[in-house]
């Protein structure tokens, strides 16, 4: 473990110094080590490059990265930090590496002026706001010498696009866990999938057809292996997700390791090496190869669908405006809309399918006690979508399970529970044809 007075002299190294924050409970990355050799090996006449670990839990000024699920890499410059990279992202850690030393090249030569750099506090500050004030005021990161403005501009200096937003950098990209996989692995490989910072935005369990499997693998179809491919695809379900997170596309294709299993288990750390299948003879992950695939690939299995919705005559009298406000949030466009009183027999209608239950009268008459909000929504995976964002139909159960759910925070009982929505796209096109009449076209 490097000690605080180890860290100190660290700082003190001439030149560039790439450092991998670790949590105790996982090391040093693994994944980057191929990566950061071939850096040492590229630089090597420079002589300014040296790299450093560095455990979050063991040094004070690293306080703000620990309980961090994902790798961070620090860029010290002559003791200062002047760069973050989160996650396994080889092409920006091999950016950042490059230009750095591309600057050191230049001061070396004449060509351009040493530049100063502020301290780790006043760099961090500005530029992540991991840094609090209280940090400086106890003494924890040294004591700021110069302006935020400063900073930008040294930080504009280095990294022009340093400043970016995070959020431009939030991709999606899709995860395919293979039937095998599933069946043996299912919960561990999706708390891996959360462990490393991905959030799953879609996801869909589907028994995929052999004319699916053709269409989506078509550039693989000619390919020794694909008979195998095919037979894995179609024999029991596969779960599809869309995974959202910074950096999505390489961060999740850099975890996945080497496509061929032979390859894959040269780096045990890799999720095809660590998730193999002893009797299965191909990788039990996929993940888009690039940003414009990630959304041909997504567009395949999440399609924009449409789902009827509606806004029940009690919440639509108090809190109609809150739930519109819910809908467009969650990403939805309201493809048609109309407010009116249900008939009985619309009701019935909707509600068929608990027609002869104790309580079917109770909901027909909940549900034409005034005008009720009548929606038409689109988006990818409309159904689940909505009805995730409903939440379960009892609100005491819906405020246990998913207290941010329309609802838990705007129903009143069982039977005027706020919203109601279509349970499966057929159902969904029957009830939005008897409402609005056949959709059109588009």
């Amino acid at each position: 473990k490097m000690l605080k007075y180890e860290w100190d002299e660290m700082l003190q190294t001439q030149g560039i110094v790439v450092i991998d924050v670790y949590q105790s409970w996982c090391g040093p990355c693994k994944a980057v080590l191929n990566l950061l050799r071939k850096l040492r090996i590229d630089f090597s006449d420079d002589d300014v490059l040296h790299f450093a670990v560095a455990e979050a839990d063991n040094l004070e000024c690293l306080k703000p990265f620990r309980k961090s699920c994902e790798p961070v890499f620090l860029f010290c410059v002559y003791g200062k930090i002047v760069a973050i990279v989160r996650g396994v992202n080889a092409p920006l850690i091999t950016k950042t590496v490059t230009d750095l030393v591309l600057v050191e090249r230049k001061i070396a030569a004449g060509e351009q002026e040493p530049y100063y750099f502020s301290p780790f506090s006043e760099i961090l500050t500005y530029s992540v706001g991991i840094i609090k004030p209280d940090d400086v005021a106890e003494g924890r990161v040294n004591e700021i010498k110069h302006s935020v403005e400063d900073a930008s501009r040294q930080l504009a200096f280095f990294f022009p696009n340093f400043n970016v937003n995070e959020e431009e950098h939030v991709e999606r990209t899709l995860a395919i866990i293979r039937p095998s996989l599933l069946k043996e692995r299912r919960d561990s490989i999706i708390q891996r999938i959360k462990d490393d910072g991905f959030r799953i935005a879609m996801q869909k369990e589907i028994m995929l057809s052999e004319d699916q499997v053709r269409t989506f693998y078509k550039e693989h179809v000619d390919q020794d292996y694909f008979p195998v491919l095919l037979d894995q695809m179609t024999s029991g379900p596969t779960l599809v997700l869309a995974l959202t997170g910074e950096n999505a596309v390489s961060h999740w294709r850099n975890l996945l390791g080497p496509k061929t299993l032979e390859e894959a288990k040269e780096n045990p750390e890799s999720l095809r090496a660590r998730y193999a299948i002893d009797s299965v003879p191909i990788n039990q992950l996929h993940g888009s190869s690039s940003a414009v695939d990630a959304e041909k690939e997504l567009e395949f299995f999440f399609p924009e669908e449409k789902t009827f919705a509606l806004i029940k005559p009690d919440a639509a009298k108090t809190h109609k405006e809150e739930i519109m406000k819910r809908v467009k949030q969650a990403g939805f466009s309201i493809s048609k809309v109309k407010e009116q009183a249900l008939t009985r027999e619309m009701a019935a209608q909707f509600y068929k399918d608990h027609e002869g239950k104790p309580f079917f009268e109770d909901l027909v008459n909940c549900m034409t006690a005034g005008p009720s909000v009548v929606m038409v929504l689109s988006k990818e995976n409309a159904v689940e979508e909505w009805r995730q964002l409903m939440g379960p139909t009892d609100p005491e159960e819906a405020k246990k399970v998913s207290p941010e759910s329309i609802r838990a925070q705007f129903a009143h009982d069982i039977l005027s529970n706020a919203v109601h929505g279509s349970s499966n796209p057929e159902h969904a096109m029957k009830s939005i044809a008897f409402a609005f009449g056949e959709l059109d076209a588009d």
